[in-house]
């Protein structure tokens, strides 16, 4: 389904409006990790459950849909067997981009009768328009900037840090972690722990310090899972 185009600031600020709004709900700030569930059924007011979505839709390689008309999000149960928590909370928290960022759009389409009221997400849609917005939501909402900063303030003494090599090694001491490209889950790691983002994967926390520009590899190798190096 074509969305229309929405920069990156944008889709923060309606994910940090979702917070700010969950935070006045509650009565005080919401700090990492970041309680995405409870976000979706008490802020949002959806209700969310687990079920056999390959099984139930009849199609491959589902992670979630989310049902408009009667709000609800449903999250593939087979991300519960093998899967990371990471994993299944990011996908909760793109479905919630679903609701925040397309609901009017896709509400407007099934009335007119062009689809159903249902958005189903594949992996084999990922990189659609209207993925990426709800993968970046995602983001923006279980890694805000302002706590991704503080945490990485607190590992590294560099505003940012610079990946110039493939390869490094450990220090003498065993405390000091060179900063390369085959250590990113470590640096990964160390800024989740600092800043206590428990229900995020390392794999998620490296793109996001990627794309605010606290991580910059300058090797044309690629950081995360897909390293052939690794």
């Amino acid at each position: 389904m074509n969305v229309p185009w929405l920069d990156k600031s944008s889709i923060n600020e309606k994910a940090s409006t979702l917070l700010k709004t969950y935070s006045l709900m509650l009565g005080h700030g919401v700090l990492p990790p970041i309680p995405v569930e409870k976000i979706i059924e008490k802020g949002l007011g959806l209700s969310l459950s687990f079920e056999d979505l390959e099984d139930k839709l009849g199609v491959k390689d589902v992670l979630g849909a989310i049902y408009l008309r009667s709000g609800k999000i449903c999250i593939n149960e087979k991300l519960l067997r093998g899967g990371s928590e990471g994993r299944i909370i990011f996908t909760c928290a793109h479905e919630a981009g679903h609701w925040v960022l397309h609901r009017s759009r896709i509400d407007e389409a099934t009335r007119k009768g062009q689809i159903s009221d249902a958005i189903i997400c594949r992996t084999v849609n990922t990189k659609e328009r209207i993925e990426w917005q709800a993968d970046y939501f995602a983001a923006c909402l279980l890694m805000p900037e302002h706590d991704i900063r503080k945490a990485f303030d607190t590992v590294c003494c560099e505003d940012v840090l610079v990946l110039e090599n493939i390869r490094g090694c450990i220090g003498s001491s065993g405390l000091y972690i060179e900063p390369c490209v085959m250590n990113w889950h470590f640096i990964a790691d160390a800024v989740r722990e600092a800043g206590g983002f428990s229900n995020v994967s390392k794999h998620a926390m490296i793109i996001r310090m990627q794309e605010l520009g606290m991580l910059v590899n300058m090797t044309g190798t690629p950081v995360g899972w897909n390293n052939p190096d690794r």
